[in-house]
């Protein structure tokens, strides 16, 4: 059920912002850094901003529902059957979000917030350098994914993937209502049917048996819920 809606939403919004030249520009990981280093407040603060708090209710459904390079993936997982495997390479988006953000502090630090430009970086792109941008993206995840299986760079390299992960810790050490995943361990007749669908290939079942769904590689994206015959699993809300 929640994937007749999501795919086509996560896909559309991929195939919309990488059409219109602007998946780049709106969630640069480069141009904040140079927005800090002058002062400025642009789009991309303020879409990194707005993933941190979003994450605090929906954890990393953003990821699965709306990111558009989880959209190219999904369309890669048309393709691409093999499973990315869950090994030491998930800290490297740690290490690279660590000195990006590290970066990002030290030019605020030095320069402050001397202006809000929501355009800079955007509006003086040339028409060429916003295609090499957009196709420089594709280029990352294409191969990443059909090298190392589906979703390799959200697991691996995404640079937003931390915002997240941090929001959704927040929320659970303070535990605040906010969307996951809750199981009944009762019902479950351990077919793994939930570890197959699973795009992060997550063992859902054993934290179905162990009662914690809070896996940080989770996307919320609901094949696990879909999937189950026994309606083991469901989204929910609270605490």
């Amino acid at each position: 059920m929640y994937q007749r809606i999501r795919r086509p939403i996560v896909i559309f919004t991929a195939l919309l912002f990488h059409l219109l030249l602007i998946f780049h520009l709106l969630f640069s990981p480069v141009i904040i850094v140079f927005a800090s280093y002058k002062g400025i407040v642009n789009a991309s603060f303020i879409a990194f901003i707005v993933i941190l708090l979003l994450s605090l209710f929906f954890g990393r459904a953003y990821c699965s529902w709306f990111c558009p390079g989880c959209g190219v993936q999904e369309l890669m997982s048309v393709f691409v059957r093999k499973k990315s495997k869950n090994s030491k390479a998930l800290f490297i988006k740690y290490f690279i979000f660590a000195i990006w953000i590290g970066a990002i502090i030290t030019g605020y630090f030095i320069n402050g917030f001397r202006q809000i430009d929501l355009t800079y970086g955007m509006t003086d792109v040339s028409f060429e350098r916003k295609i090499i941008l957009t196709i420089g993206a594709i280029v990352i995840i294409v191969p990443l994914t059909a090298i190392f299986g589906q979703f390799a760079s959200c697991k691996y390299v995404c640079w937003q993937a931390p915002f997240m992960i941090i929001g959704t810790k927040i929320r659970d050490y303070f535990k605040f209502s906010g969307l996951r995943l809750k199981a009944e361990a009762e019902k479950c007749r351990s077919c793994t049917i939930c570890n197959l669908k699973c795009p992060m290939n997550i063992d859902v079942m054993a934290s179905v048996k162990s009662q914690k769904m809070n896996n940080v590689e989770c996307i919320l994206c609901g094949n696990c819920i879909d999937s189950c015959k026994h309606k083991v699993i469901k989204f929910s809300i609270k605490k």
